[in-house]
């Protein structure tokens, strides 16, 4: 079987760019992902279309050393990352921003991991023997003669019983149809390499359609008592139950605003994290009865401070996914305001004299942008000093978005980037 063709295009690429085939375009209309009004493509992750696969990279990887092929590998990996810790809290919720897919990719990556840890499904019965095995004494005492000896009753045979393990039933046809499935559409994704593994390639198709597979796993899970057996049956019945396994409805996994991954990558990636935000000032409003009434719900939230080792340094960090190529793509007044804001927070937290600086962080490996400042209108600028000194300087980072789904995706931290951000 052949594995799927993957074409490679970006988040935020213009609808009008000839890199993206029409079929793609159409297939994310008919998602709901492209609506008539967008002029740029708001996704990033995996869709499938009459083509094979399309993967929408995050956005500025044009001059990433990375390569694209595994980039899709890390991309998938992070975003099943990014679900399973949204999934059990690590992360508030944020509209827009759950993972399409989520349940379906935790699914089939489950059974492939499962695959190539255990391999094809191996059904173990007992069969009955004679002198050969593990003895069966009940039966053994009453079938069979014993002879008198110095030491007891001798049995000369003895039932016993073997275990048999069977690599060609029903289930491992089943098994191998759908990993076979799988690897056709997330080999090379998930995995990272090509084809369809040669053990899987050989055994037959299973008998019946779908719905008699599901019958047939049921009933096997019935007579399952190892872990192992029991985890793969039932998430084969569930991907089958679920309209996998049909060839129908495609592949569909990503995000429509990446913005949350990519606070998300950072923040776990960066080095020297401190944590403020349930330390910060907080709003307190004055009631008609002069009651003072503190609202810690409404309270600030920082992406990531970072505090160097010798704790004199804190950096306040603003994750921003924006193209930031040019100052007019780049973040506006409300967004240096909320810095501006948390700097000022941040300076009755921490000792007398603790240099505060703050940063954004864009997509991108070049770096047009050095520096956020504050001015009087019309002024001519020249130096740094012509600048209004009440208004500290925002500094700009710029990380490879490709080389950091790859560290975030293998536990790997941003140690380049920190040492940037303390540099200044």
């Amino acid at each position: 079987m052949l594995p799927v063709d993957i074409l490679y295009l970006s988040d935020r690429t213009p609808v009008t760019d000839r890199s993206i085939p029409v079929t793609v375009l159409d297939e994310l209309r008919n998602r709901g992902l492209l609506a008539p009004d967008m002029q740029k493509i708001h996704f990033c992750g995996v869709i499938s279309f009459s083509g094979g696969l399309a993967v929408f990279l995050p956005r500025n990887n044009s001059s990433s050393r990375e390569s694209q092929a595994l980039s899709a590998h890390y991309l998938l990996r992070s975003l099943l990352k990014f679900y399973r810790d949204r999934d059990t809290g690590v992360f508030d919720g944020d509209a827009g921003t759950g993972l399409i897919g989520g349940e379906s990719l935790s699914l089939a990556t489950a059974l492939i991991d499962d695959y190539q840890t255990n391999g094809l499904y191996v059904r173990r019965i007992r069969v009955d023997t004679t002198n050969s095995g593990k003895v069966v004494w009940p039966e053994t005492i009453a079938r069979g003669t014993a002879y008198p000896s110095p030491s007891g009753p001798v049995y000369i045979d003895t039932v016993t019983t073997r275990s048999r393990y069977l690599t060609d039933s029903e289930t491992a046809k089943i098994h191998a149809s759908v990993m076979r499935e799988l690897y056709q559409v997330y080999g090379m994704l998930w995995t990272g390499s090509q084809g369809t593994p040669e053990q899987l390639q050989n055994v037959p198709r299973p008998e019946g359609n779908v719905f008699s597979w599901v019958v047939h796993l049921r009933r096997e899970l019935q007579f399952s008592y190892s872990e192992r057996d029991i985890f793969l049956l039932r998430r084969l019945i569930m991907y089958l139950e679920t309209g996998r396994g049909t060839g129908n409805g495609g592949v569909l996994i990503g995000v429509r605003k990446f913005h949350s991954l990519w606070e998300a990558m950072l923040d776990e990636c960066l080095v020297g994290k401190y944590r403020v935000n349930n330390k910060l000032p907080i709003p307190v409003y004055l009631a008609g009865s002069d009651k003072f009434v503190p609202v810690a719900n409404k309270n600030q939230r920082t992406d990531t401070v970072l505090h160097n080792e010798e704790k004199t340094h804190v950096a306040i960090i603003d994750a921003k996914y924006y193209d930031a190529k040019t100052p007019d793509s780049a973040p506006g007044w409300p967004d240096l305001v909320k810095q501006f804001f948390y700097q000022k927070a941040l300076s009755y937290l921490v000792p007398v004299g603790t240099h505060i600086t703050n940063h954004f962080i864009f997509p991108g490996t070049e770096k047009p942008l050095r520096a956020v400042h504050v001015a009087e209108r019309g002024k001519v600028l020249v130096t740094e000093a012509d600048c209004l000194s009440e208004y500290p300087p925002i500094h700009c980072h710029y990380q490879d978005p490709l080389e950091l789904l790859r560290l975030y995706s293998t536990g790997e931290k941003l140690v380049e980037l920190t040492r940037e951000i303390f540099t200044v």
